[in-house]
């Protein structure tokens, strides 16, 4: 127990915890809870969860017994809950939870705890993170931080809409309500349960922007304040776990699935802010020139299923490898020096994957000293207003490009994490594409 918590420290937390100790601080305060949900997220954007009594958790701690252990699902199993072929007798894999990103649940008994993953294979018996998503983000943020002497503050918006089950066994749209910051949508019955929800949030420390109606009809918005990258990961994780719990509550589905309805053209990012601290016009531009030459490879991490890209459109998640100055026609939007959002993504990513591929890319810019070529698109004064590379249309053309780029992307976060995520979805797009597509997405509402 003290070799693996050694040599997987960094796969939780950049803070050192007593876990013992951390747990029973939490517990004080709490003395009410019963049950310790650890969570982790999957390379296919599903979040799993072990769920344990706080007195077994306290046992396992005190003891040093063996740890938290789980079936190899990190890296091995599919968005339709099925395993790549011979995983189960490749790998073994450990949860690793950090502690200072505990909270209460929206079940008054329980409460959340984020977790990285170790694991073993025959060629590498020793435990190790190789594969583990937020080992991933942390080690490319202490990269940022001891080569270049930066920091990030990263930021989500949160967009959501509510469902429920029609006399036929399927999830319908259930919030009505006119968006797009529309007074009359806040007059939706299911908004009194979005403002009950974000005010629990608040209560529990959630950083809260604000709130508003999105879309067309019946989608809301909630902003998040911005945190390092891993404390905003987290967070975002959170803030989607209360929000369906809270919905499941009252009978209906949160989701945040990239277009729930087929016949609805609303669809559903997950839009990210990054802002380099501090604020340094000299690393922003190959910072940015970093990200943009390699956006169709992030793609494969971004826009990580094939109902993903059915936001591929301008406005949404974007057609073109481009940026501009308040620009939501392109994919990244320059907010202020050193700000930008990045809008070709949605919640079926994982977002520990996503992000560190993300600040990856713009540390290889900076590395490089890569030019920017690509002109600001909200500049008015720019001559030219054509931009020619367009963002993969398919998950199979990110994948593509992400498998060609992969020695570039393997010195950010090691080229097993990026061969085994490649494989998986692959697999995964065999599976998926005999399914029903009523029922794959009728999964998605479900899952995300």
């Amino acid at each position: 127990m003290d070799q693996l918590s050694t040599d997987t420290s960094s796969i939780a937390t950049e803070i050192p915890m007593d876990a013992d100790e951390a747990l029973k601080d939490f517990y004080r305060d709490n003395f009410d809870i019963i049950f310790i949900r650890l969570q982790w997220q999957d390379y296919s954007g599903v979040m799993r969860a072990l769920v344990l009594p706080i007195e077994e958790t306290f046992s396992i701690l005190e003891e040093e017994k063996q740890p938290f252990h789980v079936p190899p699902l990190l890296s091995n199993c599919s968005v339709t809950n099925q395993y790549l072929p011979d995983a189960s007798a490749r790998h073994v894999q450990w949860l690793v939870p950090d502690w200072s990103s505990i909270r209460r649940a929206s079940d008054p008994k329980s409460a959340i705890v984020m977790c990285g993953v170790v694991g073993t294979t025959i060629s590498k018996p020793v435990p190790n993170g190789d594969l583990c998503p937020r080992r991933a983000l942390v080690d490319v943020v202490r990269q940022a931080r001891e080569s270049w002497g930066l920091r990030f503050l990263v930021g989500f918006e949160v967009e959501f809409q509510v469902m429920k089950v029609s006399s036929t066994g399927e999830y319908v749209k259930h919030s009505q309500g006119p968006g797009n910051f529309s007074v009359s949508g806040l007059r939706d019955p299911c908004y009194k349960y979005v403002q009950q929800c974000v005010q629990q949030l608040l209560d529990l420390g959630v950083h809260i922007h604000g709130i508003h109606s999105e879309g067309k009809r019946g989608q809301y918005e909630i902003a998040l304040k911005p945190l390092p990258p891993l404390q905003a990961v987290d967070q975002l994780h959170f803030v989607h776990d209360y929000l369906k719990d809270t919905f499941a509550q009252h009978g209906y589905m949160a989701t945040m699935a990239p277009k729930p309805i087929i016949s609805d053209p609303h669809t559903i990012g997950q839009h990210m802010h990054i802002s380099l601290q501090p604020a340094d016009s000299d690393h922003e531009a190959s910072f940015l020139a970093g990200i943009l030459k390699r956006l169709p490879m992030i793609c494969a991490f971004s826009l990580p299923h094939t109902l993903s890209y059915e936001r591929r459109l301008p406005f949404l998640a974007g057609e073109t490898v481009c940026w501009g100055t308040e620009a939501r026609i392109a994919p990244i939007r320059k907010i202020e020096t050193s700000h930008w959002e990045i809008r070709c993504i949605d919640a079926t990513a994982n977002m520990y994957l996503t992000l560190a591929a993300i600040l990856g890319a713009g540390l290889l810019g900076l590395a490089g000293q890569e030019p920017l070529l690509w002109p600001d698109l909200g500049d008015f004064t720019t001559e030219s207003k054509t931009w020619e590379e367009p963002l993969p249309r398919t998950l199979q053309e990110s994948l593509a490009r992400l498998a060609m780029e992969a020695d570039d992307f393997g010195t950010v976060f090691g080229q097993q994490l990026i061969q085994r995520y490649i494989e998986l979805k692959q697999y995964e797009i065999s599976l998926v594409g005999g399914m029903d597509p009523l029922k794959l997405r009728q999964l998605f509402i479900e899952l995300f």
